[in-house]
């Protein structure tokens, strides 16, 4: 009897999976091939199936699991992504099955992005959802009009021929800012409180090095009070700014204004140059590279170091190793001047090419829930890019993140302009032969210039 039990049971079985051919064609299609999974054991439920790009496993993995049990007719592959290699990686994989539905990149990407076609433009609700709850300048660095016929992102000119979309949700927020060692601090000054000038810093700076000529060259050379990533042009900008600097006009959003060559600039060069460069012993900038400076400020060598927030969990190791506390604040005024340093926003974004659209979004939805940017800063310690950063438990009372947000008060966001993605090899050539001496800081910011327009296709006036 069981074995008669069992055969039945098989034909049923086999019935069941091979009735299909009697029913519409558009009912029995294969939907393996595009994605979707069934599952016999969940009473029949489609899966639908999503690629992501993330750069962090942690986060990937918490992230995931915790929208899998919300969702569990969606599941999410991931692949892990640097941010900066995204846009990039989506242009080279668009239109094949390699290509992620959603990705995760800075905000400046963005303009190039729309000009490979590469953005899915957000549904209305999701839109007015993240309008209420995010930082409105985060908004506005994924915010767009867009001309289809040329695929390329233009000036929204009020004239209502092209509508603004939205085209990424903002998931964090971060500058750099000033971190400071109070151990340090306090055994130097018997302070643990930072300085609140660049004019007291470089003072302290010569005094600890015993430089009382700044021209010196009979010195130790392994001290060093400060540290600044000379050749990093997003880590320097706050130099310029201090000074007047203008990146692409007052808007941030004119490409014949990079203004390398202006006024302003040479006067920040010539101020690094005769100023700041003396009270760091004379290092290079190649001396001074963005990882030789993080690993002397994480063994406790630094009393100062320009930074950002992705340092933060290091520089936590490194104190509990090296017996250190740290410090983060607003970057000190120059001359009374208060600089203002490049934000950046991280943009979750989905690809236009999605085969699986609603799917996409309800991932990049819950991205930037509540509980999304809770599991975002739990694991990676970054800044929620919200109005109200309280509903994510901890972020409030956090020491390090609110002298994040204390600077991004005196930010502007990264110009999202095609072109920006020129600027910053010139710039950062040109911070760095000024720095060294190679170049008087006019000789350094006209070569910027003219290698900015060459590049960008202008023509020099």
């Amino acid at each position: 009897m069981k074995k008669l039990f069992t055969i039945a049971l098989m034909a049923v079985v086999a019935l069941t999976l091979t009735a299909c051919g009697r029913e519409p064609e558009d009912v029995c299609t294969n939907n393996a091939a595009n994605g979707t999974l069934y599952q016999f054991d969940q009473n029949q439920t489609d899966i639908t199936t999503i690629k992501v790009w993330l750069d962090d496993d942690a986060y990937a993995t918490a992230l995931i699991d915790a929208f899998e049990a919300e969702y569990p007719d969606i599941k999410v592959e991931w692949d892990e992504v640097g941010a900066v290699d995204t846009r990039q990686r989506l242009e080279t994989y668009s239109g094949s099955s390699y290509a992620a539905d959603v990705v995760v990149f800075p905000h400046d990407h963005i303009g190039a992005a729309l000009n490979s076609n590469l953005l899915y433009p957000f549904p209305d609700d999701l839109r007015q959802d993240l309008l209420t709850r995010m930082v409105n300048s985060a908004i506005g660095t994924a915010t767009s009009c867009y001309d289809v016929e040329n695929n390329s992102a233009i000036e929204c000119d009020g004239s209502g021929t092209y509508d603004s979309e939205l085209f990424g949700a903002p998931l964090s927020g971060e500058s750099v800012a000033l971190f400071y060692n109070k151990t340090l601090l306090n055994d130097i000054h018997g302070s643990s409180d930072p300085e609140a000038t660049w004019e007291e810093i470089i003072a302290s700076a010569l005094a600890y090095n015993e430089l009382d000529d700044p021209l010196t060259t009979d010195v130790d050379e392994s001290k060093l009070y400060f540290a600044l990533d000379v050749g990093n042009a997003y880590d320097m900008h706050f130099a310029a700014t201090a000074h007047g600097f203008e990146l692409f006009g007052e808007d941030h959003l004119d490409k014949n204004q990079a203004n390398l060559d202006s006024q302003a600039m040479i006067d920040a060069l010539t101020w690094l140059q005769d100023t700041v460069q003396p009270a760091t012993n004379n290092y290079t900038s190649a001396a001074l590279s963005g990882e030789e400076n993080r690993s002397r400020f994480e063994s406790g060598e630094l009393a100062y170091i320009v930074d950002g927030p992705w340092s933060i969990a290091r520089y936590l190791q490194g104190g509990e190793t090296n017996n250190y506390e740290f410090g983060v604040t607003k970057l000190p005024t120059i001359d009374g001047v208060q600089p203002v340093t490049f934000s950046g926003v991280q943009i979750a974004a989905v690809y236009k090419g999605t085969n699986e659209p609603t799917a996409a979004f309800k991932f990049v939805e819950f991205m930037t829930s509540n509980e999304g940017l809770a599991i975002m800063y739990a694991e990676t310690n970054k800044l929620p890019a919200l109005k109200d950063v309280s509903v994510v438990e901890g972020v409030a009372d956090d020491p390090y993140l609110s002298g994040i947000s204390e600077q991004l008060s005196y930010s502007h966001p990264m110009p999202i302009i095609a072109e920006m993605g020129y600027f910053w090899s010139n710039a950062g050539s040109m911070y760095s032969s000024a720095w060294n001496g190679t170049a008087t800081p006019t000789e350094a910011a006209t070569t910027a210039q003219t290698g900015f327009e060459s590049q960008a296709n202008l023509t020099t006036e």
